[in-house]
């Protein structure tokens, strides 16, 4: 059965993101009404992948806003990380911070884009979990096709 929660490295460490039903509400208030199928197919629209570099092809009507909240509000629902092997808790205040340092301005928009839309495909779509360790698997990278590639 498909889980709605991954786990990406980010920052400082591997991540835990979720989007429960008050993350989801919160962030489609929070970006003006807009529905997160379309934040989603929004984000999805405009993100390849070249090996393991998440790269945008373009067409994309996401807007940073949008990126920023699905990644604070999917630490927030996680509200776990493993760091340099110890699991932390992350709060509200500390996902800000790691929005704040780790996300736009501070990386390219490409990057947090890709996260964004990971969190999203999770939560929207689902992802296998592996059978060895329970661990979630990255989700696949959205619109490649042989043209892209």
């Amino acid at each position: 059965m498909p889980d709605t929660a991954v786990d990406l490295t980010f920052a400082d460490g591997k991540y835990h993101f979720w989007l429960g039903l008050p993350q989801v509400v919160e962030l489609e208030r929070k970006c003006g009404g807009k529905s997160v199928f379309a934040m989603y197919d929004a984000m999805g629209a405009g993100l390849g992948m070249a090996g393991d570099d998440p790269v945008y092809l373009g067409g994309s009507t996401a807007m940073v806003a949008e990126i920023r909240e699905t990644i604070r509000l999917g630490l927030i629902g996680g509200n776990s990380a493993l760091i340099d092997g110890e699991t932390v808790k992350v709060g509200p205040q500390r996902a800000i911070e790691l929005v704040d340092t780790y996300v736009f301005p501070a990386r390219p928009l490409t990057e947090g884009l890709h996260v964004a839309w990971s969190i999203l495909h999770a939560a929207i779509v689902g992802i296998s979990l592996k059978k060895a360790d329970g661990a979630g698997e990255e989700p696949p990278a959205p619109n490649l096709s042989e043209k892209d590639s």
